[in-house]
């Protein structure tokens, strides 16, 4: 099994599961961060784990790449909406012509390695309050989300033209250990948690009333488990969240909260944000649940207690300073 960008948060999160159900696991990864590098070692538990440095942009390299993967998982890619319309160039050659360059490496091929593509709820743009299923239209805010939809949509087109399958997930706001501290285009749960234990404030642009549905990476890790190795979800697109929505102030509030430290603090939209925005955000399960009998199984109470404790982990492994108890 060949995981995609599989040295990020999500990634490390699925190798100790993929090792656990008897994978042989590859990482293909632009970057060797070296606190990452030291995550894997810790998530893999002694067992063997390839790891090679590089771009699937590479069209060439691909195909030595991914010749004797079974499944791949694509976690690949740049994250960050408003970094998306700064650099739509770069945006577009990684989040699209790379996703591209990968499904050309699988194709003629007379068995092809299913994948598994992480798309987003980006895909979406504004939807309001009430839940949103898969066939809601999608109609994207940002560059970010238009390539998520327009690489869905070379995957449905692989499938029935040259038989790759595939499934696709479109995951809302995953938060849960093991993201790189300086990361800060996504993973908005990740970063208010890592900016409250550093004593700094949280900022909300706009007020922070948007509802956002937020998912533990623990149930998001499932869900993939689910998409790669079971039939029922070849050729599908589907929800993963939580099915429940939460403000992004009320969301600050209780982080800071069980942090003891950090503040709140709203402020004007920075430029290139609110063109982005999506507003409001439910996630509807209902497909994935009914097809593939998963469901969300952490609370927000538990996961945002775990994802704390991680954390503060990941801040003494990064070599960062936490401020005392208590301080604000």
């Amino acid at each position: 099994m060949v995981l995609l960008g599989g040295l990020g948060f999500i990634g490390l999160n699925l190798v100790p599961e993929l090792l656990l159900a008897g994978a042989r696991v590859e990482i293909l990864n632009r970057s060797l961060d070296p606190l990452a590098l030291r995550w894997l070692d810790r998530q893999a538990g002694g067992a063997p784990v390839s790891v090679r440095q590089g771009d699937i942009r590479d069209a060439e390299k691909l195909h030595d790449w991914l010749r004797a993967a079974d499944v791949v998982i694509n976690l690949a890619g740049q994250s960050g909406a408003v970094k998306s319309e700064r650099d739509a160039l770069m945006d577009a050659q990684v989040n699209v012509g790379g996703h591209l360059a990968v499904l050309e490496a699988l194709r003629g091929r007379p068995h092809p390695p299913r994948v598994v593509f992480i798309s987003s709820r980006l895909v979406y743009g504004v939807t309001g309050s009430a839940p949103v299923d898969e066939t809601h239209p999608a109609l994207p805010t940002s560059l970010y989300g238009l390539h998520k939809l327009t690489v869905e949509h070379y995957h449905r087109l692989y499938r029935e033209h040259f038989g790759i399958p595939y499934t696709v997930l479109r995951l809302t706001n995953p938060y849960g250990a093991f993201q790189l501290p300086g990361r800060r285009e996504h993973g908005v749960v990740n970063h208010f948690i890592l900016a409250a234990l550093r004593g700094e404030t949280i900022t909300l642009f706009g007020g922070g009333r948007q509802l956002r549905d937020y998912l533990h990476v623990s149930d998001a890790v499932a869900a993939i488990l689910r998409a790669a190795t079971d039939e029922r979800a070849a050729g599908e697109t589907l929800n993963v969240g939580a099915g429940v929505s939460v403000s992004l102030r009320e969301m600050a509030e209780r982080i800071v909260a069980a942090a003891g430290s950090g503040k709140v603090e709203e402020a004007p939209w920075p430029e290139g944000y609110e063109r982005v925005e999506t507003g409001d955000f439910l996630c509807d399960i209902r497909r994935i649940e009914h097809l593939l009998d998963w469901r969300p199984v952490l609370g927000l109470e538990t996961g945002l207690s775990r994802t704390l404790e991680s954390c503060r982990e990941i801040l003494a492994d990064a070599g960062c300073p936490l401020p005392r108890d208590g301080a604000r």
